[in-house]
């Protein structure tokens, strides 16, 4: 473990700093620790009690009390140190009766934490949620569904950071085992659980649940809780599509539509149809697209022509697009095309290609939007 993960272990189990970990997704975590922690305080009870009472009635030193508490809490059957009076007899009596609960209870206890996951599961579990805390403008998809499959597949591929919202416990499994994304057990269209994916400070939601009615409720608290947040949201017909975008939604997608869309063009042009797979980054294909404001450039190609900023020749990606402050996209734009502060450019490259266009173009105090 993390020395800053330890530490931050290390205060929930002594019950300090406890009104940080009140949300949901740390509920697991601190349920686990108040049975471990609630153990070992009447274990620790136990000893107390035990020792005094040897030097109150026995007359024991402290060391000799202590042994006695100790041997008698665990039931270990060993002598006792010193002939013990009537009195000392009838308390140890009392205190192994006690003891043998109290001991079988910490021993559950115990067990039971790590056959609900292990111990390493719930220390994963606790740093996950720590790294969800620290993200800032990452993604948030609701459901784990197959069309979020395929978004945190792409998004993940591109080294966008994401968090998924999932309350179906076999998917909360198969992320756990099989993904190293991060992720919120919960319901999406609780508010509570949207907070704690951090969408306060995220900069885009994709919503993927199967019913439009959640789609919708989700659209809507999204968008009152941040204004600025980017939303695309799934649409099963055309009637709750225009609802979805009243309620906020930048984007609506309808699966059926886009499938339909793309068998049909299969009929008769497929040679295009794996094209535009390409492009679309679809399947193995190691193709980017990005979108950048000109802003988020260097000052040295804000202002300038395409031609005159070079910004086709010091990287191998390809200016495919340009979008003007209306939102019209002008595909493969003239070299003569001047770049305005208010623009953005769609660039065009494998992974290696786009890191090498953000290292040597992006402003490295803005980057990309």
């Amino acid at each position: 473990m993390q020395a800053g993960n330890f530490f931050h272990f290390t205060l929930l189990f002594l019950r300090l700093n406890k009104r940080r970990y009140t949300q949901h997704r740390f509920r697991r975590f601190v349920d686990m620790v108040e049975r471990i922690r609630m153990a070992g305080l009447l274990m620790l009870f136990s000893i107390g009690v035990g020792t005094i009472g040897y030097v109150v009635i026995e007359r024991y030193p402290w060391l000799d009390a202590y042994y006695m508490a100790v041997i008698t809490l665990a039931s270990v059957g060993f002598g006792e140190v010193h002939p013990l009076s009537a009195a000392g007899q009838i308390f140890t009596t009392f205190l192994i009766l006690f003891n043998v609960g109290l001991f079988a209870y910490a021993i559950s206890t115990i067990a039971g934490v790590f056959a609900e996951g292990g111990f390493s599961r719930l220390l994963n579990d606790f740093r996950m949620n720590r790294n969800i805390e620290n993200l800032n403008g990452h993604a948030i998809i609701c459901g784990f569904g197959r069309h979020a499959t395929e978004v945190s597949q792409e998004l993940a591929k591109q080294g966008i950071p994401f968090v998924i919202i999932e309350n179906n416990l076999e998917k909360i499994e198969s992320l756990r085992e099989t993904t190293d994304y991060l992720f919120v057990e919960g319901d999406a269209t609780n508010d509570e659980v949207l907070e704690e994916a951090g969408i306060r400070k995220a900069g885009s939601i994709v919503i993927t649940l199967p019913k439009d009615s959640d789609n919708l409720f989700v659209t809507l608290s999204a968008r009152q809780i941040n204004p600025s947040l980017r939303i695309i949201t799934r649409a099963n017909n055309e009637a709750d599509e225009v609802k979805i975008r009243r309620a906020g939604a930048n984007h609506t997608v309808v699966p059926e539509r886009i499938g339909g869309f793309y068998m049909a063009t299969l009929l008769k042009k497929p040679d295009l149809v794996e094209f535009f797979n390409l492009l679309s980054n679809i399947g193995p294909s190691n193709v980017v697209f990005e979108e950048v404001s000109v802003r988020q450039l260097r000052p040295e190609f804000q202002g300038k022509t395409i031609a005159d900023s070079g910004l086709r020749d010091l990287v191998p990606t390809s200016l495919i697009a340009i979008r003007r402050l209306d939102g019209q996209y002008e595909i493969n734009p003239s070299p003569a095309t001047v770049l305005e502060p208010g623009w953005h450019v769609v660039m065009f490259g494998n992974p290696e290609q786009m890191a090498l266009f953000r290292q040597k173009i992006l402003n490295p105090d803005t980057g990309a939007v």
